[in-house]
């Protein structure tokens, strides 16, 4: 039995290795196509690198904000789960978290189950139909005010209809993932399955309760709108106008593509759906990147200056206080 335990283990961990190096190669390869996009376009280009400070300082507090929310967001699902963490030491380890996922496999995601295990003796299954069900939530509100913003933005109706028809989709599939009962999963081990489980329990913390799900949905949304203020600055540092609706867009867009979790944050990826997205409203593709790539230099600047005080405070909490199980 030992012995046929170790080599589930070994078949366990053997896609792991694969993913990651396919995530490496991935991120490599959307990075270096980004950068050569940056790099021919260098000269219309220049402007974005006069950002001036205010709009730094704006981008910088934009981060704060949604820092903020998801650290509450993130303190709030634990104590549905009975855990209560304090609101500051939730905001340095979500900051430490999302400076770790810039990392390969995930890292940020093990660092705070691990954390939550030793600190409170939360089962990784569990955090993880926390971290499941907020990012449905997520993704379901980014997907209706994406299509909102389709139906009723400017842009020619060929270039909508695609898009109209992504949000439609992925608004589907939430709803379906959310209703569908936990029970009509097939009996299978397998990483979709185990999955789908660990999302149906999730759920089960938020289902039928309507205050709940309305606090979720405000979460989502000022996400949205936070995203969005972001997005108008970035392309207004590039002479370049964005209408409300158009900001929603690419804000929602940029949330729904947070769900493809292919590269450590979406490194790459997220700028080349942006640009895409830009193209369809009207504007340049060698402009969407630049305007991607300035969200992402403020993004990464503000993920480190606020995730290594998270990283020094896990030194703070201390050795294993709380058995493995719970």
């Amino acid at each position: 039995m030992p012995a046929l335990a170790a080599n589930g283990a070994e078949r366990d961990a053997r896609p792991s290795r694969v993913r990651g190096i396919v995530a490496l190669v991935l991120q490599l390869v959307c990075v270096a196509y980004v950068g050569r996009v940056l790099y021919r376009e260098r000269a219309e280009l220049a402007s974005a690198l006069e950002l001036s400070l205010g709009a730094i300082f704006a981008l910088l507090a934009l981060n704060t904000v949604a820092h903020l929310q998801r650290a509450y967001e993130f303190t709030y699902m634990l104590r549905r789960l009975g855990v209560r963490e304090p609101f500051g030491e939730g905001f340095l380890l979500t900051g430490a978290g999302f400076l770790l996922n810039h990392l390969p496999f995930n890292a940020g995601l093990v660092m705070r189950a691990t954390v939550l295990k030793r600190d409170h003796a939360l089962p990784y299954t569990s955090y993880l139909a926390l971290v499941m069900v907020n990012a449905l939530v997520n993704v379901a509100m980014a997907a209706v005010m994406g299509l909102l913003s389709v139906a009723f933005s400017a842009a020619e109706r060929s270039a909508r209809a695609p898009l109209a028809v992504a949000f439609a989709l992925v608004l589907v599939a939430a709803v379906a993932l959310a209703f569908v009962p936990t029970g009509w999963v097939p009996a299978r081990s397998g990483f979709v399955w185990n999955r789908l489980r660990t999302l149906g329990t999730g759920i089960r913390l938020v289902r039928g309760d309507a205050p709940n799900l309305a606090l979720l949905g405000l979460l989502a949304f000022t996400k949205v709108a936070v995203a969005a203020v972001r997005m108008w600055i970035c392309f207004g540092a590039l002479q370049t106008h964005l209408s409300p609706l158009a900001a929603a867009l690419l804000s929602s867009t940029t949330i729904v593509f947070s769900l493809v979790n292919v590269t450590p944050g979406n490194l790459g990826l997220r700028e080349v759906a942006m640009a895409a997205v830009s193209t369809l409203l009207g504007t340049s593709y060698e402009v969407g990147i630049a305007a991607a790539s300035i969200d992402r230099a403020v993004l990464l600047l503000y993920t480190v200056v606020s995730g290594l005080p998270g990283l020094y405070s896990l030194r703070r909490r201390g050795p294993f206080k709380a058995s493995a199980t719970r």
